[in-house]
Order: C-alpha cells, then sequence, then structure tokens
C-alpha cells in the first residue's frame, strides 16, 4: 500500500479519528491533514509525531483551493460538512485518477448521477461512508443469518450531551428533525415511503449500557433507501427497512422544545439560527484537548454511539429474530491527549481508514461513485478490521439454525 492520502477537514471531530488509524495501521507514503483549522491540525500532528503526516491548509469554499490540494493525491478521505459536497465532486473530477471514501450521505440520487464522470476521469468514490458502512454491514450480517427476512430495523443510539457537540453534528441533529424536511423513510412492500414526520414510528429497543432501553423513533437516514440494493437483501427477499435513533435526553429535549416553540417555521428562521449558534459555541467551549481520563469528571458514562439492527425472518420455516450491537473503544487515541468530541467521533472516522484501506489494497474493485451495498464489501472482513482496532461486535441472539453462522461468538 503506496501513495498519498489527503484527509479533507482531518483534524475535525469526525476526520481526526481517521487520520489516527492511517497512523496506526497504513502504509501510505505521505497522509495530508488539508483543513483550514491550522491549530487542531498541528496539535493532532504533535500527538501523531510521524513525518509522513503533514498539514496543508484548504478553502474548501474554493475549488481551485481544493484542486490545488488533491492535485498529486492518490487517495482521498472526504471529512468535510456536506454544505462543502459539490467543491469536493467538481475538484476531484477534475484532478482524476483518485480513490476515496466520503462520509456525505445527501442527494443520494444527484451524486450517483456523476458515477459514469467519475469512470470518465478514472475516480471511485465510496459515497455515504463513515458510520454508515457499520449499520450496513450489520445489516448484512443479520440478514445472512436468514432463509427470508421480513423486518430489517437499524438503531442509532447517539449518547452525548448537548453541550458535547461540534457546529456540524449541531445542523445535523437539527436537520434530522426539522418538520419540514422529507427525507424520513420507510421501505414497505418493495417501495420507499418518504415524509414521515418527525418522532413518529416510535418503537421501544434496548441498547448496551449506557444507553439502555429506549424509546427510538424514526430519522432522515438513507438506510431504508440504499439497503433494499444490498444483494443479501435481495436473496432474503426483505420486506421492510427502517431507521430509528434516540439522542440523550438533553437533545430530545432541546429538538422537542424547537417543536413546541415552531422554530422550524420559516418566519422564525432568525431565532432557530440563534439558538443553534448557542449550542455551538457551548460545544466549542467544552471541546478542550486533555488526557482522556480528565475530559468527562462529571460523568460516569463516555460519549458514544451504539449502532444495532434487528433482523426477523425466517429459518427451515421458523420464525426467528438476530439482534446485533457495535460499540466504539474508549480512548481510542492511546491514552494521548484529545478532545471528547474526537473520541466520539470515531466511530465515522475509523471506517472511513478501514474501507479507504480495503481499496487501496484492491479488496474492493468497484468504479465510479458507489455506497456500501453495491461495493461488494465482505462484512465480515470488516467486523474484523474494525475488532482489531478495539471495537466490539455484540451478537445478543440469532437463529439457532442459522443459515450462514456469525464467526464471533
Amino acid at each position: 500500500m503506496t501513495g498519498k492520502t489527503v484527509v479533507l477537514g482531518g483534524s475535525g471531530a469526525m476526520a481526526s479519528g481517521c487520520v489516527y488509524d492511517l497512523y496506526k495501521t497504513s502504509d501510505f507514503d505521505e497522509v495530508v491533514i488539508a483543513d483550514f483549522d491550522e491549530e487542531n491540525s498541528r496539535r493532532l500532528l504533535e500527538t501523531i509525531d510521524d513525518d509522513r503526516f503533514t498539514y496543508e491548509s484548504v478553502d474548501a469554499t474554493d475549488t481551485d483551493d481544493l484542486v490545488s490540494v488533491l492535485e498529486d493525491a492518490d487517495y482521498v478521505a472526504n471529512g468535510l460538512p456536506y454544505q462543502f459536497e459539490d467543491n469536493v465532486l467538481e475538484a476531484i473530477e477534475e484532478v482524476g485518477g483518485i480513490s476515496g471514501v466520503d462520509l456525505n450521505a445527501f442527494d443520494f440520487d444527484q451524486i450517483l448521477d456523476r458515477s459514469d464522470e467519475f469512470v470518465a476521469n478514472d475516480n471511485e468514490l465510496w459515497f455515504a461512508n463513515g458510520g454508515l458502512v457499520s449499520t450496513i454491514a450489520l445489516g448484512m450480517l443479520g440478514c445472512q443469518q436468514f432463509d427470508e427476512v421480513d423486518e430489517v430495523n437499524f438503531y442509532w443510539g447517539m449518547w452525548r450531551l448537548l453541550t458535547q457537540t461540534t457546529p456540524g453534528l449541531t445542523d445535523t441533529v437539527t436537520y434530522e428533525h426539522d418538520p419540514n424536511v422529507d427525507e424520513r423513510a420507510k421501505w414497505a412492500d418493495g417501495e420507499v415511503v418518504n415524509d414521515l414526520p418527525a418522532f413518529s414510528q416510535k418503537r421501544r429497543f434496548e441498547f448496551p449500557s449506557p444507553i439502555g432501553d429506549q424509546e427510538t423513533y424514526v430519522i432522515s437516514h438513507p438506510e431504508p433507501i440504499t439497503f433494499p440494493k444490498a444483494p443479501i437483501a435481495q436473496e432474503t427477499n426483505v420486506d421492510h427497512v427502517i431507521t430509528r435513533g434516540v439522542w440523550h435526553d438533553e437533545w430530545t429535549r432541546y429538538e422537542q422544545t424547537l417543536h413546541a416553540m415552531n422554530a422550524f417555521e420559516e418566519e422564525n428562521e432568525d431565532v432557530l439560527e440563534t439558538i443553534q449558534d448557542h449550542v455551538k459555541q457551548e460545544g466549542q467551549r467544552a471541546d478542550q484537548w486533555d488526557d482522556p481520563d480528565n475530559l468527562l469528571p462529571d460523568q460516569d458514562w463516555i460519549p458514544q454511539t451504539i449502532l444495532s439492527v434487528e433482523v426477523t425472518g425466517t429459518v427451515d420455516g421458523q420464525e426467528e429474530t438476530a439482534i446485533l450491537h457495535f460499540e466504539q473503544p474508549y480512548p481510542f487515541f492511546d491514552g494521548n491527549e484529545i478532545t471528547p468530541m474526537r473520541e466520539y467521533g470515531i466511530y465515522v472516522g475509523v471506517p472511513m481508514s478501514v474501507t479507504l484501506q480495503l481499496m487501496a489494497e484492491g479488496e474492493i474493485d468497484t468504479d465510479g461513485v458507489f455506497i456500501t451495498e453495491t461495493s461488494g464489501l465482505d462484512p465480515e472482513r470488516y467486523f474484523e478490521e474494525m475488532e482489531a482496532r478495539g471495537f466490539n461486535l455484540d451478537v445478543e441472539t440469532v437463529p439457532d439454525h442459522a443459515s450462514a453462522p456469525l464467526p464471533f461468538n
């Protein structure tokens, strides 16, 4: 594995985990942290202390600047906020000859429609990467246990305080609760059902500690739209797919308050922006570099995202259930001084590193723009890599006579 890799937004809360994992596990000749935040980028470089890693300033609002950063790169990991997606894609197309992973998962049809252009410029891009790789891989493993699948229920347990946030995460959570968003969806009887109301489709689900038993509700994640494209979903005739989630109580109360005060109405746009800015400022004040043992002195749990799947179907004509959970380690940065949100964000950053390395090693051979379901990813291989990094695949229950028994128990 050789070549030059550029991590766009590499010092951010999500992509820092990608950079650190590349430092620990990859053989790339050069890795560039391309970011506007020089202070945090250089702090991360000091933590890594590896001559292969360098910093380069980039203005993501300027496509030409992105082109300049990428012009001699072989690989890219895009950890920039979704607002810069068009600029990033245009830069990759202009440079050409780049393989990459992209954590963004918005405007699916628009992005996937650019696949032919990417092929023409010798580019390949794994779109909707990050934490979605883990949920889709969980769903694949779950479905492999059945002859026929009735329901695939994805769950995101996002457990952090209101002040434990970044500007991008704050915007994302608010977007997912916006009543005007029509992307909350489910797959039912062979078609996508859009425009589900915020806080609807409620269902209780028990996550591992510290989240525990919670009332979850539909969120605007793409699994119901994309998972039916997975070969295993088609082989097992998956009938229903839905993604639900839950945030810490502080976030839930906050979003419900925004609904109660009609903050999402167009005439209240300034009010919503003011409230959001306050949350972002509080998050930035709370995100200090320190020894991981000192980061969370007032709470006895670690901010984290636990990803789960519950699959129901039949094996040998009998109705069965499979429940799988995926948990992240703490600390991930080997006890070095870091920030709470960078530790939290490894559920996004580490999958980016793992999948980029699988591409570089030739284990993923797909052209153009593609998603996890169409990548040819072997989910067992993926979880082997993640478990080697300290993540935990918790198999709560699987059918006694599964079609493809899991090797992880």
